[in-house]
């Protein structure tokens, strides 16, 4: 039985319970309630009704943590991709950050007085770690940090 149906289950017992505490007969000349009649069997239902209340509360509470930290844990894992700089390193950064002024891979090279083989390299990295196919998917995967 699943969580949602117990609290179903629990709430409609609930609420019959405590209909049933309050409900009256007739016995002809006058109406009774069941709690004139019988006044400990009435404080019984709403005791049980009362705790019926409170674990379905506990269950939904429960529910609710479930929720919250599904979603947080969501969320950390979206910050962890998107802070890719640890993966990078402080070269490849740089490299990054040229693609991101629009310089090419000459020009790159020349800023950085490395040869145009290892500025290939770093932006091979890049695209690896980075898991994108080109300089435009780079630079929107960086703005997304």
């Amino acid at each position: 039985m699943t969580a949602k149906r117990k609290q179903e289950l629990l709430i409609a017992l609930s609420i019959f319970l405590a209909l049933c505490s309050i409900g009256f007969s007739f016995d002809g000349t006058a109406f009774l309630w069941f709690w004139q009649m019988y006044p400990i069997i009435a404080v019984f239902l709403l005791l049980f009704a009362f705790f019926a209340v409170r674990y379905w509360l506990k269950l939904e509470i429960q529910k609710q943590r479930q929720n919250i930290l599904a979603a947080y844990t969501q969320n950390l894992e979206a910050r962890e991709q998107n802070n890719f700089t640890h993966l990078l390193s402080p070269r490849e950064i740089e490299v990054l950050v040229l693609i991101k002024e629009g310089l090419s891979n000459k020009e790159i090279a020349e800023k950085l007085f490395i040869s145009l083989s290892t500025v290939k390299t770093h932006i091979n990295n890049i695209y690896k770690i980075l898991e994108v196919k080109n300089r435009r998917e780079a630079i929107e995967k960086m703005n997304e940090k």
